[in-house]
């Protein structure tokens, strides 16, 4: 268990987070959210007792981060949002040295290395110096390292910065397949559509502060009730447009080339009776859906509540 409470941080007169507040259970797969610069990787390196809080305190398990102590560092696994480079060590030497750092047994050391490369896929480059692996085989490696010691709790800052659709998709394989073990999985990101498919739970971070928080199922379904509706019709649209402003649910309409986006309030059974409303009035449908969740309607840049009836854009 990872609890922050009321964690302050600030960097001379620019404050980074305030009053910051979060719990990740046991066993969550966890991720934190937010736009470039709000924080995410201060919070890593305070977790990781590489930075100290102004205030607050923050606990894994029964022991304050950053207290020193060797069974609270043996439970973390980091990889950080910038890796470091051996350029002449050899892959097998790497991972050597690191599992040695964590005092591993030396009868354990290097099957433990060989299950996580075949798992990685990267067994091929077990004597290939560093410097010669590509980006994808190195960003897999870096996990390699992490998971060494079996660690309780992995933390990872932007691991999918960059990574390219194959690699992102092996390296969320070994995180499910480590999460399957019991283990914790914290994480930092940019890109919703990065972890949606990943993380159990995620939060929101925007101007120091956890703005949202919950199951991903919550989270995706509160969401999806802000995003517009965009809707289709064959043919001119007066009768559809005349419907909508009728309809006190609908806060704002927009005309979007061939398309109408509505700013629809209503749950989803709601929804399902205002389109049931369009087709008994025989208008002809092309498309009626709601638009895909984003980093700014979650971050709560939705649109305001007055009812602006028609705009142009």
């Amino acid at each position: 268990m990872i609890e922050f409470v009321n964690v302050k941080k600030s960097f001379g007169n620019y404050l980074v987070l305030e009053d910051f507040s979060l719990k990740i259970e046991t066993g969550e797969i966890f991720g934190l959210l937010g736009l470039a610069d709000s924080g995410k990787t201060t919070v890593v390196k305070l977790l990781m007792g590489l930075q100290s809080p102004d205030e607050g305190t923050i606990m894994i398990d029964d022991m304050e981060a950053g207290s020193g102590v060797r069974r609270l560092k043996r439970r973390l696994g980091y990889v950080p949002q910038v890796l470091g480079r051996y350029p002449k060590m050899e892959v097998f030497e790497y991972l050597q040295f690191f599992a040695s750092c964590y005092h591993m047994e030396d009868s354990k050391i290097r099957s433990r290395i060989h299950m996580l490369m075949e798992l990685a896929d990267i067994s091929s480059w077990e004597n290939s110096p560093m410097e010669v692996l590509p980006k994808a085989v190195f960003q897999k490696l870096s996990l390699v390292r992490a998971m060494l010691h079996e660690p309780k709790i992995l933390v990872l800052d932007e691991p999918m910065v960059s990574m390219d659709i194959r690699t992102a998709t092996e390296i969320k394989g070994m995180l499910l397949d480590y999460a399957e073990q019991g283990k914790s999985i914290f994480m930092t990101g940019s890109s919703l559509s990065d972890f949606s498919d990943l993380c159990t739970h995620l939060a929101f971070l925007h101007q120091g502060k956890v703005i949202r928080k919950g199951s991903v199922s919550t989270i995706f379904r509160e969401v999806s009730e802000q995003n517009p509706i965009v809707i289709q019709v064959e043919g001119r649209r007066t009768d559809i447009l005349s419907l909508l402003k009728e309809d006190k649910k609908v806060k704002s309409i927009s005309l979007k080339e061939n398309e109408i986006h509505i700013r629809f309030k209503g749950n989803a059974r709601e929804e399902a009776e205002l389109l049931r409303r369009i087709v008994d009035a025989g208008i002809c449908l092309h498309s009626f859906y709601r638009e895909a969740g984003s980093m700014e309607n979650i971050l709560g840049k939705e649109a305001k509540d007055e009812r602006s009836i028609i705009s142009y854009e």
